[in-house]
Formats: structure tokens, C-alpha cells, sequence
């Protein structure tokens, strides 16, 4: 609040000179009576469980509060409401922001102190001088109020902006590091890519070449699970870092649906859990790509299942609002907690032994691509629910 601004104010509430004589008086008469002003402030403070959160556990800080406090109110009748004064009534308002003391506590306590002061005007000020020296009373403690509450707003202000800026800051460093892994996980899955199929090649021939019941049977069969399961990794690696725009068509939502299922049904992880689809042969038409849209969906229907022990049941069904179509996976599974909740759609975390950590983030960007959103909600022990909204076609 520029000093210009409270000289002007000063103008508009008319006071003057004769305000800045009268208070000057009354400093001696008051002066002992400051201690016991200092202490009923803070104890109204205090008296409020969000205000005393702000000093507790600092003595020391409350001891330093109240000595400026001291001295603020022998400021208040110096007679001399000028730049300095405004400068150094500024701090208050700079301190309140930076201890974290609401904004309306300013007000509350203020007005402890103006009764607090008005009751030792009225015992040192003889009677006929008394309405005077109150209503320039009154007119001081309004300008420190204006002046404590644009110095904090003022501060506020830059506080939040400077969280915003390292807020930006850290999301922009965040994007670089990402992009650079990115492009490095693209260059691995490429490198890996081609030898990995010709190490599958040559597993299947020499397991062709076995009878059923030759002992590395077995050995040939949990490597090439192991290449399925690394080259499944590999292409998120390259989904992810090499992300293609939508081929976006009309389709059948629960066309594809049904396909997800059908291509899912032998999964070890779908075999012990129940699947509840209550939209076959409905209708469901959305512009989407479809190859993207089966990914997203088999992406969650193998989380719901990994989440689910044996016994557990997972529901999917489509419904619409407005020019949003729905689709709702819900599990009987363990759930997510609050902590982890607020990380599952960040590239590479993971709550798995194994995995990339990429499903669902791909499966989130997929979705943005669409022009749709993907929320997540869960409750540990209760289970998850997944919703994946989708423009209807226009």
C-alpha cells in the first residue's frame, strides 16, 4: 500500500493536525496501562483453538510478538503519522501473514484493543475533552486496520504467487525429466525390441523339436512367458514415449467390450474372479479409436483382477449423461490407499513386483486424447471403482 494511498486516506476520513496533537496527549496517561493491553490481545488470541495453533508451542516467538506489540501501541501516540509510521505499522501486517494468523483474527483482536484503550481514555481524560479524543482515536486505529489489512492481503498475495511459480517450476522440471526418460525408454525398446523376438523365434524351435513330456519342457514354456511378459513391457515403453493420435470412428462400445472379454477369458488372473457385464447386445455409439479404447479396457480389467483375491467379482457397465458416455469398472478387490491413490496415474509408480508402472497413465493419456476424463476411486479393503468418460458422437 503505497504511502501516497494512506495519506490520501487520512484525507478522506478528515483526520488532520489537530487528531495528530490530541493523541500525542495522551501518551503519558496511557503508557502503564500498555502491559495489561499487550496481554489481554494475545489472550483473546489465544482463546480461539485456530489462533493458538498458529504460537503453540513458541514462547518465544509470543514473547518477541509482544514486544513489538509494546511497542505499536507507544507509536500510536507519537504524534507523528507520517512515511516512517506508515512504514513501520506496515510490519504488522507483513508478521500476521508470515506466523500464518488468519486474516479475521486482525479484526477480532483489534477491536480488544480499541475498547481495551477507549475504558483508559475514559479514566484519564476529563469528560469534555473525551468525545474528541475518542473520534481521533477511532479514526487512528481505522487507518492501522486499513493499513494491516492491505499490507497482509499484499503478502498474501506474493505468498501464493510464489507457490504457484515453484509449483510451475517443479512441474515444468518434472515434464523435462519425463520427456528425457521418455526418449530413453523409446531407444532401449527399440534396441530390445528385435533382439527379443529372435531369442522367441528360437525358443519355439527348439520347444517343436521336444516331446510333450521331455524335462525342459517346462523350461521352454516359463521363458517364453517371460518374453511375453518383457515384451509386454517393451511396448509400454513404447506407447508411452511414442504416443500416435486417435483413428477416431464410430463404434460399438459394447462391441468392444465384449471383444476385451472374450480376448481376456483365458487370463490366469480373470479365471478365479467373477465378470459382471450388464450391457450385451446394447447399443452404445461412440467416436473413438477402437484399438486405443480395447487397451485402456483391458488395461483395467487386469488391474481389477490383480486386485481381486480368488472369489472376488468385478462389474463393468455403460451408462449415459448427456454428451458423456460412461464406463464403470468396479472390483471386490483390496484397494488403493489415500497416499497411493494420489500417484497410480503417474508415469512409472507402481504398487506391483513387477510391472512398468505405465498401464494406467497411458490408459489416462489415451483417454485425454479423446477429449474424456478418468477418474479414479477407491477405499482399502472395499475395493476400486474406475470410470472412463467418452464424448458421444455429435
Amino acid at each position: 500500500m503505497p504511502s501516497e494511498l494512506f495519506e490520501d486516506m487520512k484525507r478522506y476520513i478528515g483526520f488532520g493536525k489537530a487528531d495528530e496533537d490530541s493523541l500525542k496527549t495522551l501518551l503519558g496517561p496511557l503508557t502503564s496501562a500498555f502491559p495489561d493491553i499487550v496481554d489481554k490481545f494475545y489472550d483473546a488470541i489465544l482463546a480461539h483453538p485456530n489462533a493458538r495453533a498458529v504460537f503453540a508451542g513458541s514462547e518465544g516467538r509470543m514473547a518477541r510478538l509482544k514486544v513489538s506489540f509494546h511497542k505499536w501501541l507507544t507509536e500510536l501516540f507519537s504524534g507523528t503519522y507520517d512515511e516512517a509510521y506508515f512504514k513501520n505499522h506496515s510490519r504488522i501486517g507483513h508478521v500476521h501473514v508470515q506466523v500464518d494468523l488468519p486474516q479475521h483474527y486482525m479484526f477480532t483482536a483489534m477491536t480488544v484493543v480499541r475498547l481495551s484503550l477507549l475504558d483508559q481514555l475514559a479514566k484519564a481524560t476529563p469528560p469534555e475533552l473525551l468525545t474528541a479524543k475518542a473520534t481521533s482515536l477511532h479514526k487512528l486505529l481505522d487507518l492501522e486496520l486499513a493499513i494491516m489489512n492491505q499490507t497482509y492481503r499484499e503478502d498474501l498475495v506474493k505468498r501464493m504467487q510464489d507457490l504457484e511459480r515453484a509449483e510451475y517450476e517443479a512441474r515444468i522440471s518434472e515434464s523435462e525429466h519425463l520427456a528425457t526418460i521418455g526418449q530413453l525408454a523409446a531407444s532401449l525398446a527399440h534396441e530390445i525390441k528385435n533382439p527379443l523376438a529372435g531369442i522367441s523365434g528360437a525358443i519355439q524351435v527348439l520347444g517343436s523339436g521336444m516331446d510333450k513330456n521331455h524335462p525342459h519342457k517346462e523350461v521352454i514354456v516359463e521363458a517364453l512367458r517371460q518374453i511375453d511378459r518383457l515384451d509386454a513391457a517393451v511396448k509400454d515403453l513404447l506407447i508411452y514415449a511414442r504416443p500416435k493420435p486417435p483413428e477416431r470412428a464410430v463404434h460399438d462400445l459394447g462391441r468392444i467390450i465384449e471383444h476385451c472379454l472374450i480376448m481376456l477369458r483365458e487370463e490366469p488372473s480373470l479365471r478365479t474372479v467373477k465378470v459382471h457385464y450388464d450391457g450385451a447386445g446394447r447399443g452404445h455409439a461412440v467416436h473413438v479409436d477402437e484399438a486405443q479404447v480395447e487397451q485402456v479396457l483391458t488395461n483395467l480389467f487386469l488391474n481389477a483382477a490383480h486386485a481381486c483375491e480368488d472369489g472376488g467379482e468385478i462389474f463393468c457397465r455403460v451408462t449415459r449423461d448427456g454428451p458423456r458416455t460412461n464406463i464403470v469398472v468396479e472390483d471386490t478387490g483390496c484397494g488403493i490407499s489415500p497416499h497411493q491413490l494420489a500417484k497410480v496415474l503417474e508415469p512409472f509408480y507402481t504398487t506391483k513386483a513387477r510391472g512398468t508402472g505405465l498401464g494406467l497413465s497411458i490408459c489416462k493419456r489415451i483417454v485425454d486424447s479423446h477429449g474424456g476424463d478418468l477418474k479414479i476411486e477407491s477405499q482399502v479393503g472395499r475395493g476400486t471403482r474406475v470410470t472412463v468418460e467418452l464424448a458421444n458422437p455429435s
